[in-house]
């Protein structure tokens, strides 16, 4: 993760199980805001906080091999699995993983897209951070970021009360660390006040259940399950009733299945833009 503060759901091996949940339900809307914001074989991109390297692998995926993608992340370890999933995933040449903060990164060639997904919410000063990143670029580049939220408090539909109190939980360790849980409405005001302009943005509401996903019906378990570590790790307390056993997981999902129950993810949030002067240092 990146600069300011360490990233909430740690580092372990069920965390990067839980981000490869993640990235099936999510990476559909990521890749469909990189396209749409002109991203194209042959560029060159920068990702921030890369963590275990899925969006530089989608980034690869759409620049081709006479493009580059160069990801940073804070986390060594994850920086080296990452490096095992570019070589076997055939991209050993054209995606390179560094060990490096988003706050302080510097580079010696300037990026076509600087790309990013859930990295503003962690950062003490977004907008500052956005400015300098966004000098990165070569003219005529293209900052592209997908934030999201979730603080909705209707999730499920019809209502499940037990499903609906686990995901109520999620905000609750983000807030008190000072990291925003509900970053996606505020991505175009931070644009602007990062002296950029008004960028582009679209939404996306992922649905599991009746009529919606598995792999986002996966996620949000797996999320209920994992959310129990940072939870502790802050001080939240923890409401009576709530079990976090290994079982949450198949348990949540098999209610929702069983009871027909339509249920939504946090709103996800795509912007892009092309700043005026891009390769300029803003200050």
């Amino acid at each position: 993760m990146t600069g300011g503060g360490a990233y909430l759901l740690g580092h372990s091996q069920s965390e990067r199980r839980r981000l490869a949940l993640q990235d099936a339900a999510v990476s559909p809307f990521t890749e469909r805001t990189l396209r749409v914001a002109g991203v194209r074989p042959g560029m060159s991109v920068l990702d921030l906080g890369s963590g275990p390297g899925d969006v530089a692998l989608l980034a690869a995926g759409l620049v081709g091999p006479g493009g580059r993608v160069v990801g940073i992340e804070r986390d060594p370890g994850s920086v080296r699995a990452a490096r095992v999933r570019a070589r076997e995933a055939g991209f050993a040449e054209s995606v390179r993983y560094e060990v490096a903060d988003v706050g302080d990164f510097t580079w010696p060639e300037r990026f076509d897209v600087v790309v990013g997904r859930y990295i503003l919410m962690y950062l003490p000063d977004p907008a500052a951070a956005l400015r300098r990143l966004a000098s990165l670029l070569e003219p005529g580049g293209v900052v592209v970021l997908h934030e999201m939220d979730f603080t909705n408090t209707a999730p499920s539909d019809p209502p499940l009360a037990e499903w609906d109190r686990y995901y109520a939980l999620w905000p609750g360790p983000f807030l008190a660390s000072g990291a925003v849980p509900d970053f996606g409405p505020r991505l175009a005001r931070t644009f602007l006040d990062a002296g950029l302009p008004e960028p582009e943005v679209a939404t996306w509401v992922p649905v599991a259940g009746r009529g919606g996903s598995a792999a986002v019906l996966d996620w949000l378990a797996t999320t209920c399950r994992e959310i129990e570590w940072p939870l502790r790790a802050a001080g939240v307390p923890v409401p009576d009733g709530i079990r976090f056993d290994d079982a949450l997981p198949r348990r949540l999902t098999d209610l929702v299945l069983a009871g027909g129950v339509r249920v939504s993810g946090p709103t996800q949030y795509g912007a892009h833009v092309r700043p005026r002067g891009a390769g300029r240092v803003c200050r």
